[in-house]
């Protein structure tokens, strides 16, 4: 058998020239001496041998922790988080506790070092607004000391409405006048209810009086 050397056979057998022409025993040296200097060089086929994985144990220890709640110990940050939270809810709570206590405890008569009372502000409403002094105070006496209010106080005027709003709240009897004795008596609830409302009427219309 003779083989002669192509591309495939120079593959093969490095030895081999284009013109030359192999007999089988030749081809069989060839690719002895071929397998020998492979061997030799440390180029040749290399056999993989794939080794099983490794395993390593791994212990996990678990330190217990105090009551009885080990391994549930949370991380700073959010241990923080959550006594920030907890501050938060208490001063709230505290707050709203602090505010309904102050709002219940606060009665419309209450007088306060700018908080003028009622009877005091009725004294000085007889003396300053009842022009006459009959004890009554008439829807003109009313109109009249309005119009005397500084323009710059005008915006107070606006705490009491006109003078029909006056009258409505402090007209028990609805006869077109308010009695210092008897209308103010009766109309406690609507009157002159308010410290804010008395404050603001003393300083319109009677700021030194000290009734």
């Amino acid at each position: 058998m003779v083989l002669e050397c192509g591309p495939s056979s120079l593959l093969l057998f490095p030895p081999c020239r284009p013109t030359m022409k192999l007999s089988l025993p030749s081809i069989l040296l060839l690719y002895l001496v071929t397998i020998s200097k492979g061997e030799g060089s440390g180029t040749g086929p290399i056999a993989i041998s794939e080794a099983a994985p490794t395993e390593v144990p791994v212990e996990v220890t678990t330190e217990d922790a105090p009551d009885g709640d080990a391994g549930k110990e949370c991380a700073a940050d959010d241990c923080g988080a959550a006594a920030a939270a907890s501050s938060i809810e208490d001063a709230a709570s505290s707050t709203e506790g602090a505010a309904s206590s102050s709002t219940e405890g606060v009665s419309p008569e209450e007088e306060g070092p700018s908080c003028p009372s009622r009877p005091h502000v009725i004294r000085c409403a007889a003396k300053y607004l009842d022009t006459n002094q009959n004890g009554v105070l008439e829807r003109s006496e009313l109109e009249s000391v309005m119009q005397t209010v500084p323009w710059l106080l005008r915006g107070l005027l606006n705490i009491f409405g006109s003078v029909d709003s006056i009258m409505k709240k402090c007209d028990a009897d609805g006869d077109g006048s308010i009695t210092i004795d008897v209308d103010m008596e009766e109309t406690k609830e609507t009157c002159l209810a308010t410290c804010f409302k008395r404050k603001a009427i003393k300083k319109l219309f009677f700021p030194d009086c000290t009734e």
